[in-house]
């Protein structure tokens, strides 16, 4: 590889304190028409997002919080229950939030009468942790588990009934909803976000095809209880070699920027927890042929964004860049230019 190359970073998981996200794998391919059916004005390219066999990863990076450190089990599904393997894992990817008994179960591990644990959260019910949650699309268990297991590629045609449901997400039904059915006050989750998919292939040829475009979901990591800004910046070396744009879609409007606020994830979701972003590469006209690794940072916001969002929330704001970083981008797309 010449010295103009971007090396590729070994490494393909990001590792939370004590936990490995765990991303189910299986092979093979499908057609997905049958299950969704593209709206206007919704791109349907994007890169590739698994490498043969890979499904894709999701990463995460949060502050230490002892709720992750306790076994990988679900409070709310018994694989147990389900003699085939597949109807376990679209279970996994099934939004039936009235079945989680959250409260019931917190107030089995709080040992307090039921009647005092909506209080406990400073909610009305248990309905109200998802109540400002755009509804799910019909299809969304389908959609969701074909691409955790690598079968699903456009997802630039997701829209908020997709991307800002948490069961789209590895380790909701483990780790998400362990806040709310072993909660720890004694810990409590300051910042932290996740990506997903975190890596992404494609192939360009010069004079032919140069441009590349990927989504990705960048989402409130379990537990957050803080409002957060986020700059999305690719970092310089991948700057040498392409030119690249980024987007940012909440579900309502797109906007042409690198900044955005997400917001908590407990003790309820808010409306933005998560969103769509979209990225964009052209390479320049003197990049050479060769392997790149196109990897994305986030920062701290602009100075005027900070001083907006802690004037609009006051002690609940942070800024994402302060969670705890393991080693490895965030996002990354591996590029082949030929």
């Amino acid at each position: 590889m010449s010295e103009e190359t971007v090396k590729a970073k070994s490494g393909k998981s990001l590792f939370t304190i004590g936990l490995i996200l765990v991303v189910l794998v299986l092979g093979g391919f499908i057609i997905f028409q049958n299950f969704f059916s593209p709206q206007k004005n919704q791109t349907t390219t994007g890169l590739t997002i698994i490498d043969n066999n890979l499904a894709p990863e999701a990463k995460m990076t949060t502050n230490v919080s002892s709720i992750e450190n306790l076994p990988l089990e679900s409070d709310v599904i018994d694989p147990t229950q389900f003699p085939v393997r597949e109807q376990y894992f679209k279970e996994v990817f099934r939004p039936k939030r009235d079945t989680y008994k959250l409260f019931e179960k917190a107030a089995l591990f709080l040992k307090k009468d039921i009647s005092l644990v909506p209080a406990y959260f400073s909610l009305k019910n248990e309905e109200e942790i998802f109540s400002s949650l755009d509804k799910s699309a019909e299809n969304f268990s389908e959609i969701a588990y074909l691409f955790a297991n690598g079968q699903y590629f456009t997802i630039g045609l997701l829209g908020p009934e997709f991307y800002k449901q948490p069961e789209l997400y590895p380790n909701f039904k483990t780790i998400g909803l362990r806040y709310f059915t072993k909660p720890d006050p004694t810990s409590w989750v300051t910042n932290g976000y996740g990506t997903y998919p975190s890596l992404q292939y494609d192939s360009l040829e010069k004079g032919k095809r140069e441009e590349f475009s990927g989504v990705v979901f960048f989402y409130t990591a379990w537990g957050v209880q803080t409002f957060q800004g986020v700059t999305i910046s690719p970092s310089a070396e991948s700057q040498k070699y392409f030119d690249i744009a980024i987007s940012i879609d909440d579900g309502e409007k797109v906007i042409n920027d690198e900044s955005f606020l997400l917001e908590p994830v407990f003790p309820r979701f808010y409306k933005n927890w998560a969103y769509k972003i979209v990225i964009k590469g052209k390479l320049k006209p003197n990049t050479p042929p060769g392997d790149y690794s196109v990897n994305f940072n986030v920062e701290i916001p602009p100075q005027e964004l900070q001083s907006k969002w802690q004037f609009e929330h006051k002690n609940l704001y942070s800024n994402a860049a302060q969670a705890i970083q393991p080693s490895g981008s965030p996002i990354e797309f591996k590029i082949q230019v030929k």
